[in-house]
């Protein structure tokens, strides 16, 4: 582990959440307040409706995790439809992108009155705090291991880089789940609004975070 690196990013995440309070107190008490309603509505058809959208990627991904033997199959009989691929893998990578749609989807559903987003400066620097780390992290996984061993491809033969430097050096497990939720919960800060965090719109990023985490102990233990 790089502790160096490890202290930065610790910094990266607190430092400027800290500053944005001292400059824009106001603002950090209404995100605190906004967050009281996480919980809120998680019964409700339209949560459950949004949460079935973001769940259908990780129904996707613990069939391939699981049975690769059956989804190298199916990809072999698909070979030919505009859903197949060369390998097992080109076609995890389609399913990502429809998997993203439902994704961005169960998002919209929930959001779908499009109401104007409520600025102010403690949301705007840490909402975009969280999505430039989550993203660096993200790409940070791509160059580290590539396509393969992002989608897989070690159930299927395919040889991934074995990777020590970043992000493994700053987050030992699933760095790409850590960058995911920092993205969503900085998207979604950015853009709430009192009628839509009344709903339960972080509720849903902590859906998204409780689904991440699944997926995190399916690959460990399953």
């Amino acid at each position: 582990m790089n502790r160096p690196l490890q202290i930065g990013f610790v910094a990266a995440l607190v430092l400027p959440p800290v500053l944005a309070a001292s400059l824009d107190p106001a603002g950090a008490s209404k995100v605190g307040a906004w967050l009281t309603y996480t919980f809120t509505g998680w019964f409700e058809p339209l949560f459950v409706l949004a949460s079935c959208c973001l769940a259908v990627e990780r129904v996707c991904y613990t069939v391939v995790w699981c049975c690769p033997g059956r989804f190298a199959a199916f990809c072999e009989a698909v070979r030919s439809t505009p859903l197949g691929g060369k390998t097992p893998v080109d076609v995890v990578v389609k399913f990502f992108t429809i998997n993203k749609i439902f994704q961005y989807g169960g998002f919209a559903i929930f959001y779908h009155q499009f109401p104007r987003p409520t600025l102010f400066p403690f949301a705007l620097v840490v909402g975009m705090q969280l999505v430039l780390i989550g993203q660096i992290l993200n790409v940070g996984i791509y160059r580290a291991i590539g396509k393969a061993g992002v989608y897989y491809g070690c159930k299927f033969d395919q040889h991934a880089e074995w990777c020590t430097g970043f992000p493994f050096n700053v987050v030992t497990a699933h760095p790409q789940y850590l960058g995911s939720v920092l993205t969503t919960f900085g998207a979604c800060l950015l853009l709430a609004n009192d009628s839509v965090v009344e709903r339960g719109w972080f509720g849903l990023a902590a859906m998204q975070a409780l689904q991440y985490a699944y997926m995190a102990y399916v690959e460990h233990h399953l």
